[in-house]
């Protein structure tokens, strides 16, 4: 691994929680644009610094990724989805259906009995990221479209997952440049990927709101919104100052292309509270413990 990066959810869960304040509502772009302090958002019932579900759920692919058995499968990560539910307190911020799911089961199974998985929104690819971890260019994307079946099991799901997870892998183990990054995942598309959307990987994002339009679900938005950000900006906080721009689903495109950029821009120095005031300092979901666990990811798949 080229750019080992111990940091990768502590970086996702920063983007996640600063974002989540303008989330399909920019009534506080502005204050959010001065960088200064967490925003709560209007309407979600999260607090400023609290984290959505896009990091929550990338924890727990991540728990699924370090288990000892290398066997994985739809269990094990359905397992990790309910016990990190549980774990930080019945989180809110999760889409409507889908948290009602959450609130209903106590175990993976039970969650894969009642789960309908024709979801084409963007939920397994926000959470793919630590995919990228996984050092086969092939397991990556088996791996990817897996995840993505329990609740997204629709080619925009499992295209958007394997997506994201292959930006996050050829920025982990390559040395390809973020302006060639979408040239260089079209020589990995599968087949039906690079005939129905490998699109997003050659036509900027148009700058509207990064949200499900006629013909586009918002899980091929929000890649080529990542794709788009990464190539034109050169920092973490250009990243997250566009994405704030744009608007629509903010805290999605921040964490994933956080938790993608962050690999190669470990050094820039951030405001204090971003790190500091993460889930109010709370060592239980905060930094301490997302640095741990991105720790021992990059430790087994070094």
């Amino acid at each position: 691994m080229r750019f080992s990066n111990p940091n990768m959810l502590v970086y996702i869960a920063m983007a996640d929680a600063y974002a989540v304040a303008v989330e399909y509502n920019n009534a506080l772009e502005e204050k959010c644009l001065e960088f200064k302090e967490y925003l709560a958002h209007p309407t979600h019932g999260l607090r400023a610094g609290c984290y959505s579900d896009d990091t929550e759920m990338s924890v727990a692919n991540t728990l699924a990724l370090i288990q000892p058995n290398e066997s994985l499968n739809k269990l094990i990560f359905a397992d990790a989805y309910i016990t990190e539910f549980q774990r930080s307190g019945r989180r809110k911020g999760y889409s409507r259906g889908f948290q009602g799911v959450l609130e209903r089961v106590r175990t993976g199974k039970e969650m894969l009995d009642l789960i309908d998985p024709t979801s084409t929104k963007n939920g397994a690819a926000m959470r793919a990221v630590p995919i990228g971890a996984l050092s086969n260019i092939g397991k990556v994307s088996e791996v990817a479209s897996l995840q993505a079946s329990i609740t997204h099991d629709t080619p925009e799901g499992r295209f958007s997952a394997r997506a994201v997870a292959l930006m996050s892998h050829l920025t982990l183990y390559d040395s390809v440049s973020f302006s060639g990054l979408g040239e260089e995942c079209q020589r990995y598309l599968l087949e039906e990927d690079r005939k129905y959307f490998g699109h997003v990987f050659t036509q900027p994002w148009s700058g509207g709101p990064v949200k499900a339009s006629p013909g586009t679900s918002v899980a091929i938005a929000t890649v080529q919104a990542v794709v788009t950000v990464l190539a034109q900006e050169k920092s973490l906080t250009d990243i997250l100052r566009q994405i704030i721009k744009w608007g629509g689903d903010t805290d999605s495109v921040a964490a994933i292309a956080w938790g993608i950029a962050s690999a190669r821009y470990q050094h820039e120095k951030l405001p204090l509270f971003m790190e500091r005031d993460l889930e109010g300092g709370n060592n239980h979901t905060g930094a301490v413990r997302l640095r741990k666990l991105s720790e021992l990811l990059m430790y087994k798949y070094q």
